[in-house]
């Protein structure tokens, strides 16, 4: 088998490969168009192929992106459309394209790697950790109870694009987990068919957006208005798009949103059951579906760790950590690492054991987990997936997070 940079002559092969593996997504003729146009994430340049025999029989993609990790950006590695033909299932070429993915996005640079996992386990055994997740709501809008003045949101036009994507970029380079989108990422946003962009402008510029779909159904009862996305600056212009979403109630009596875990949205219902629902175990009732999807990787630990900006710990107190990554895809990722964490980040090197608060030894997928604020040290030490020697409140502050991990954009 050969692995290579995907070429022109293979855009159909690779269109017929992709529509065998992920079958109702997109046509063949879809996937050609999107490779010789080129996506939001980027076109056949991002694409390998695996060729046996003169046929191809396996490819991925490596997308090139920027993350924000605990306010920190980070060149990332989006791997996506690891594809086997089916006449070569089962002989272990996934995990191999996977491992040839992870040394490319280690070798150009990139520090840290998402997917989206057509099957979690396949993903965690090569180092990559399910982080964040949304709380999808669907309710009715007079039942929002907490919120500001609708009057301050309109209707979006062409010569707000900019401003939509200003917001986004500001509020995106605080948090931890959205990436970068450039001009084909916002034009896949808010071009999609039937999308409509909503601002959140009260004379001082745009402080917030909202992107909703509109539902078709006979029965005006069963008409949905979708809220795919929400990004507010402050609590002001939240609250407005809050209240515009109540405001709609004459239109629309369903809303479906589906809200990141640090909003408590469900505080600002006065019903949080969904329409039509029904109980469960015995008198308790439904709410929110949790969401998981994106899986985060580190594929670079000295570098993850000394680029990072949030360490949390005492004011003026410096802190010194041990770390130990076992990770049997990338050996050089293993250290272990001592980090001296200062005030204004970390000094990280080879270490030359002891001397440390506390050190820590994990695999590489809760690593990344820990990283990115899923799991505390401690409670992975709790679910047998860490060691922790030393004092493990130490290691809880510095990776303790301020927002939970979050992703909006799907590749």
């Amino acid at each position: 088998m050969a692995l290579r940079p995907a070429q022109p002559d293979d855009i159909r092969p690779l269109a017929e490969l992709w529509a065998l593996a992920f079958p109702g997504e997109h046509s063949v003729a879809d996937r050609v168009r999107m490779l010789e146009q080129g996506g939001p994430y980027g076109g056949l340049e991002t694409a390998w192929v695996e060729e046996e025999d003169g046929r191809i029989v396996g490819a991925f993609r490596t997308l090139q992106m920027t993350e924000y990790l605990a306010g920190t950006p980070l060149p990332m590695l989006g791997l996506a459309s690891v594809a086997v033909s089916p006449s070569a299932r089962r002989r272990g070429l996934g995990r191999r394209l996977c491992r040839h993915a992870l040394r490319i996005g280690r070798e150009r640079g990139d520090v840290v790697s998402v997917l989206f996992p057509f099957r979690p386990a396949f993903y965690h055994a090569l180092g990559w950790g399910l982080v964040g997740e949304l709380h999808s709501y669907l309710f009715r809008p007079e039942d929002l109870t907490s919120f500001g003045d609708p009057n301050a949101v309109r209707l979006a036009g062409p010569e707000d694009r900019t401003s939509i994507a200003e917001c986004y970029a500001r509020v995106a380079a605080r948090s931890n987990g959205p990436i970068q989108r450039g001009e084909r990422a916002w034009a896949n946003h808010l071009d999609a068919r039937g999308a409509h962009a909503f601002v959140y402008d009260k004379g001082g510029g745009v402080r917030g957006y909202l992107l909703a779909s509109y539902g078709r159904s006979r029965a005006p009862e069963q008409r949905v208005l979708h809220i795919r996305e929400l990004i507010a600056e402050d609590d002001a212009a939240y609250r407005g798009l809050l209240g515009w979403i109540a405001a709609q109630r004459d239109q629309w009596r369903r809303v479906r949103y589906d809200a990141r875990r640090d909003e408590n949205f469900g505080h600002r219902l006065s019903d949080p059951r969904p329409p039509g629902f029904r109980l469960s175990r015995a008198l308790y009732f439904p709410s929110a579906r949790v969401l998981r999807g994106p899986m985060l990787r580190i594929l670079d630990v000295p570098a993850a760790l000394a680029a990072r900006r949030a360490w949390g710990g005492e004011p003026g107190i410096a802190l010194t950590l041990e770390i130990e990554v076992q990770d049997p895809e990338l050996p050089e990722n293993r250290g272990p690492w001592h980090l001296s964490i200062e005030e204004h980040g970390a000094r990280v090197h080879p270490s030359g054991g002891g001397g440390a608060d506390a050190r820590l030894v994990t695999d590489a997928a809760t690593f990344a987990q820990i990283y990115a604020g899923e799991l505390l040290p401690t409670t992975a030490a709790r679910l047998g997936l860490a060691e922790i020697q030393g004092v493990p409140q130490a290691l809880d502050r510095a990776f303790r997070v301020s927002q939970p991990f979050w992703l909006l954009d799907e590749f």
